[in-house]
């Protein structure tokens, strides 16, 4: 009996623990591993998101560098998400693309696995900047509304709380020092 207890009690004080492991979106990188002559940039993020939201993360890339950028997000947004990329000095939109779309392409969407026909596999979408000058990107990353909510008013009557999907949304920056330079 006292082993039961034992057991019960370890379990108890042990949950909190893996519950929290799970929460934590940045044990992403953990089990991720670089590609081929890229490394891991520091400046690679994950946070927990809720849907009906917009994040914006700033990230500076450096001249003599070529990076690559690849976007991951929980299952629960349902890939839907906007992706918009800006470049703070020259103010241009370098990226806007959706989560998904009806039939992916390269470069046609951020989250969405496509077929290469080049090599036979599914590949991730990536995109790489190879920047002539040292900049500073803005990237916006704008959330739907979980499906079912209704559409935001100003009436401070309303009792009823909005529904909120919750889960990681990951930024991969990969760099490698340039050829060029």
């Amino acid at each position: 009996m006292k082993i039961l207890q034992i057991k019960i009690i370890a379990i108890i004080l042990l949950l909190p623990i893996f519950s929290n492991a799970q929460s934590d979106c940045m044990s992403w990188f953990d089990i991720r591993q670089p590609e081929q002559t890229f490394s891991f940039n520091s400046a690679s993020k994950a946070a927990r998101c809720v849907t009906g939201k917009t994040y914006e993360f700033i990230l500076p890339l450096t001249k003599g560098k070529d990076y690559k950028l690849k976007f991951y997000a929980a299952a629960v947004f349902n890939n839907k998400m906007n992706f918009k990329i800006i470049d703070q000095n020259t103010h241009e939109t370098v990226l806007d693309l959706p989560g998904t779309c009806f039939n992916p392409e390269a470069g046609n969407t951020v989250l969405q696995d496509y077929y290469d026909d080049a090599t036979g596999k599914m590949i991730h979408p990536y995109f790489e900047f190879f920047p002539t000058t040292s900049t500073t990107f803005k990237i916006i990353i704008d959330i739907e509304e979980a499906p079912g909510n209704p559409k935001i008013t100003d009436d401070p009557e309303r009792k009823s709380p909005r529904k909120q999907n919750k889960g990681c949304v990951t930024i991969v920056v990969l760099d490698k020092l340039s050829e060029d330079f």
